[in-house]
């Protein structure tokens, strides 16, 4: 069982994060939380030298705070406001051995569900698809020489790109129709059984 702390936060604070959640940047003040706690545990654990692994266990439960594809992408709202995309880890675990990483570039302008770029293992193509539309502002040069970091650490250092959205009230529209993480995993053991059946 979860325990609750109540925290206290200074008003200029909150008044703050509501001027964020008003530009569309979050979606709830607890969502502008939940990203701050995030990102200050994997700074914490990565000073500390935990290793990826154990990061990830600690990370898991801030990975429902993410929103996912029927197509194995996931999506997150940065602090900037864009939105980073990656590999979920069903995906990350599925395409071992991940050879190259070739995305569109910065700059270039997309659609929701439009291919943004391809991961490539030994055997097959992967298609990445864009959870929302705007224009790509950021890829993970980091993936040109390591690949791998998707297989390894894919909702941390194995990010591949980040969209800047278009504006507020269609990005609104396109998050609420991505999934939540409980409904990922349930669509993934449907995809699952019927892989087995």
């Amino acid at each position: 069982m979860s325990k609750w702390r109540t925290v206290s936060i200074k008003q200029e604070l909150i008044e703050e994060i509501e001027k964020a959640v008003k530009t569309g940047r979050y979606r709830s003040i607890s969502e502008f939380v939940s990203e701050a706690i995030r990102l200050r545990l994997e700074e914490l654990m990565r000073a500390k030298g935990i290793p990826a692994e154990k990061r990830g266990e600690v990370l898991a439960k801030v990975q429902e705070q993410m929103l996912y594809t029927p197509k194995h992408t996931w999506a997150q709202i940065t602090s900037e406001g864009n939105i980073r995309v990656g590999l979920s880890d069903y995906a990350a675990r599925h395409l071992k051995g991940i050879a190259h990483v070739l995305t569109e570039p910065a700059g270039k302008e997309i659609n929701k569900m439009d291919p943004v770029g391809v991961v490539e293992t030994w055997m097959f193509m992967f298609d990445v698809y864009a959870p929302i539309s705007g224009k790509i502002v950021k890829v993970n040069e980091e993936l040109k020489n390591e690949p791998y970091l998707i297989n390894e650490d894919p909702y941390g250092k194995g990010w591949i790109l980040e969209i800047k959205p278009k504006n507020s009230t269609v990005l609104e529209e396109e998050l609420s129709d991505l999934l939540s993480a409980r409904e990922y995993n349930k669509w993934v053991s449907k995809l699952e059984g019927r892989l087995r059946g």
